[in-house]
């Protein structure tokens, strides 16, 4: 008997962030390898060499990302993205987390403007119109026999119910988030019922090593737990799969692309890579799937900007680099956050004195003006998975508002909240799970796990740190060891802090909803808001008089200990240069790796 059969081919961008094209607006440059303009070259070639059947989706973080985005925000009524997506003609798109970062009116108004549906199966909001549980599409493919036969193709939606947290700011409990798996769990059984032939998983979450169904990576989860999904995309975690990011996962085959036998891909951040998996489908009594292709494809050098992309963004870039290159103020000094992972920089400092400085007047007149007034702060940009690029470099000469993007690249306001010297204590503690156990010398100084916006500076007290404890705290700030610690003293002008004492924690509206799970925030903590956005303080702050040529003090943290080894760290390449300045840790210089960074070893 004659078996008919039929190709599918399903197409995937994830965590776009607003790079619609290669435009660097943070040092106004143009980095080759990225941006939609060049994907969507990509995406047509693709679209004409599928074999059969053609689905194109977004899996989430499109709207918030880079200046670009943010400039955006004004231009609600023609933002360019939805323009975008309807140009390239995708099928249907999911939301991620940072979609809701510029609060709900916003994202009800982008996404009116999308012709394809936009799904979101465990976000429901009275106020949030714009979006659907899950869709069926249907697709004509034209079979082996020579008949076009119908696919109803069903496509749901899913994203870290942890949004609600991270974006209390601008949410405040109007947008119900539940569990991943859960509300997958429904939307699959739903579109089987509705008659769906494939179901397609845009799950924006990224992969555990084993199964977690709680944290903000639960795709793992899905694909074993969630029966009837025949492919998903990922995304939010800026990693790649197939590949070797993830590669001896439990349940994971890194080489094939599948989870517990799912089919699923995760194609790079930026624009700068289509998911693709191609399914080979068989018909009898109705749609099976015999076998399938996960690839990622992404833009080479020298790929062509589609010129429709292209058209589409140049006046808002224009608009955009206008505003940017607005003069502040003068800086007489080199800033980078070359070295920020052996001593805190300038640029963490003058964040430190924007927030201090917001809460001491929001606390003026009440019963918290005379608690000591502290901050913490996390490095803007430290290098990680976004690359050898991805560090604040400011020279000297006219400070700019693209340096204030620069510092700060979330749309977060300034909170505080009222915590015990234990908690200070406790909180540094956590934050050092960024640097990675002691393997011998030569091993990693920093955890590739624990992303550096987690990495927070106290500033208003005076840590030694010691590294040859092991981390009290895992990456997702669960404590795994009750009795260690890396913090080896922890002093405020010269004497020891009470773990008794009440401090106020300046910091961002993120960090104290909740984001990045730190001691001593939870539903009893008492907490200070304001509506003040930290680039409006940074502003603020830059314009004092001589404000930027005085804004390093005393370190807040520093390394100490005995069996101080040598210790391997990467950075940019530029820092080669610039050696003097971390003379004291004896660096070495080993050469660039694979990846672009410089690496260096130092004695830490």
């Amino acid at each position: 008997m004659t078996v008919t059969s039929a190709q599918f081919r399903i197409a995937a961008t994830s965590d776009v962030h607003m790079h619609l094209t290669g435009w660097d607006a943070l040092r106004d440059t143009s980095v080759d390898g990225r941006g939609m303009d060049r994907l969507a070259s990509v995406i047509k070639e693709e679209r004409a060499g599928a074999p059969g059947g053609w689905a194109l989706f977004d899996n989430g973080d499109a709207l918030q990302g880079t200046p670009l985005g943010d400039h955006c925000v004004d231009e609600v009524d023609r933002h360019p993205w939805p323009t975008v997506l309807n140009t390239l003609g995708y099928d249907a798109v999911g939301l991620g987390n940072h979609d809701f970062d510029f609060g709900l009116p916003f994202l009800e108004a982008v996404m009116q403007q999308v012709d394809c549906p936009v799904l979101c199966a465990n976000a429901t909001s009275t106020a949030m119109t714009c979006t659907q549980a899950h869709t069926l599409l249907d697709q004509r493919l034209t079979c082996s026999d020579g008949q076009v036969r119908q696919l109803r193709l069903g496509v749901t939606s899913v994203l870290p119910p942890q949004t609600g947290v991270w974006n209390r700011r601008c949410l405040d409990g109007s947008v119900r988030f539940e569990g991943g798996v859960q509300a997958a769990r429904a939307a699959v059984c739903a579109l089987r019922a509705l008659g769906a032939d494939l179901v397609i998983a845009l799950c924006h979450s990224g992969l555990t090593d084993g199964i977690d169904a709680t944290g903000e990576n639960f795709a793992t989860a899905i694909a074993s737990d969630v029966p009837g999904v025949d492919a998903m995309i990922l995304g939010h975690t800026h990693l790649r799969f197939p590949g070797p990011d993830h590669a001896g996962f439990a349940g994971v085959d890194a080489h094939s692309g599948t989870l517990h036998g799912v089919p699923a891909v995760m194609p790079a951040h930026a624009g700068s890579e289509l998911g693709l998996v191609d399914l080979a489908l068989t018909y009898d009594d109705g749609w099976h799937v015999t076998s399938h292709q996960v690839r990622r494809r992404g833009v080479c050098k020298g790929t062509v900007s589609d010129a429709a992309i292209t058209e589409i963004t140049r006046p808002f870039i224009a608009a955009s680099q206008s505003r940017l290159n607005t003069p502040l103020a003068d800086l007489s000094t080199h800033w980078h956050s070359w070295f920020s992972m052996l001593r805190p920089s300038a640029t963490e400092a003058l964040v430190a004195r924007a927030v201090s400085t917001t809460i001491a007047n929001a606390v003026a007149g009440t019963d918290l003006a005379n608690l000591p007034l502290l901050s913490g702060v996390a490095p803007a940009a430290l290098g990680g998975r976004a690359g050898a690029g991805n560090y604040v470099d400011i020279q000297p000469g006219a400070f700019r508002e693209r340096h204030i993007a620069m510092l700060s690249p979330y749309p977060n306001t300034i909170w505080a909240a009222v915590l015990t010297g234990a908690e200070i204590w406790d909180w540094i503690d956590r934050s050092l799970v960024y640097f990675a156990e002691d393997s011998g010398p030569g091993s990693a100084l920093i955890n590739p796990d624990a992303p550096a916006f987690n990495f927070d500076t106290i500033y208003g007290v005076e840590a030694e740190i010691d590294l040859c404890s092991p981390a009290a705290f895992d990456v997702n700030g669960h404590r795994v060891r009750r009795n260690a610690t890396r913090v080896h003293r922890l002093r405020r002008r010269g004497r020891d802090v009470d773990p008794h004492e009440r401090f106020v924690l300046a910091m961002t509206s993120y960090r104290a909803a909740g984001g990045g799970n730190f001691p001593g925030i939870g539903p009893h903590t008492r907490t200070v808001r304001t509506d003040i956005e930290l680039r409006a303080a940074l502003r603020a702050e830059v314009m004092r008089d001589d404000a930027l040529n005085a804004v390093q003090g005393a370190l807040p943290w520093h390394f100490v200990g005995t069996k101080q080894t040598r210790r391997v760290i990467q950075t940019a390449p530029s820092a080669a240069d610039h050696l003097s300045d971390i003379a004291a840790f004896e660096p070495r210089v080993l050469g660039l790796d694979d990846d672009g960074f410089l690496r260096l070893e130092v004695t830490a």
